[in-house]
């Protein structure tokens, strides 16, 4: 293993866009933090899978095991034989603290963002079923996302964001994000 790319960003802003993009340039396996809050709903007999009981569970878990456990347990998943892994879905600072320490300069962080307006028509457009449907539930959401009014084990992607090694301003064509992402790609290789 080369390179541990961690994914973090706002709802809507292309993460995982970013991350297909990603795969098609590295040999690379990828484990989604929101899968392992999956596997632990479906423990509990629960399968809704809202993004509020997402966020709610995986809170529970920060709560009760620290910041970096769903960081701890992803590491569990990781196939060693890859040239790249890819962490998705951080949504808690001591998830990125914890990768950054277990991988040392090998760790490299990617924030996503877009501004509000361009994300809530995203989510228009995909019209997945644990999304928001109106702007005023997009941004009750969005900020509880961010971390306003969140609890230091809850979700705080606003202040992953600010410990990125590169941000990815997604404002404009897929175009364009893929040649973002391209440039970020030569960096990370160089790393």
């Amino acid at each position: 293993m080369e390179k541990v790319i961690g994914i973090t960003g706002t709802i809507a802003s292309g993460k995982d866009t970013v991350k297909k993009i990603l795969q098609s340039k590295f040999n690379c396996y990828t484990v989604s933090l929101s899968s392992i809050i999956k596997a632990e709903l479906e423990k509990k007999k629960n399968t809704n899978f809202s993004r509020k009981n997402l966020q709610d569970l995986g809170n529970e878990l920060r709560k009760k095991y620290g910041g970096k456990i769903l960081a701890m347990l992803a590491v569990e998943y990781l196939q060693k034989d890859k040239e790249v892994i890819i962490v998705d879905g951080i949504r808690n600072p001591g998830e990125i603290d914890f990768l950054r320490e277990k991988f040392k300069d090998k760790f490299v962080l990617i924030g996503v963002d877009a501004p509000a307006e361009i994300r809530f028509e995203r989510i228009r457009k995909r019209n997945d079923i644990s999304d928001p449907k109106t702007w005023e539930e997009f941004l009750e959401i969005d900020k509880r996302d961010q971390g306003e009014n969140e609890p230091e084990y809850g979700q705080r992607t606003g202040d992953c964001l600010k410990k990125a090694d590169f941000l990815i301003v997604n404002d404009g064509s897929f175009e364009e994000l893929e040649r973002k992402v391209n440039e970020i790609a030569v960096k990370i290789k160089n790393w």
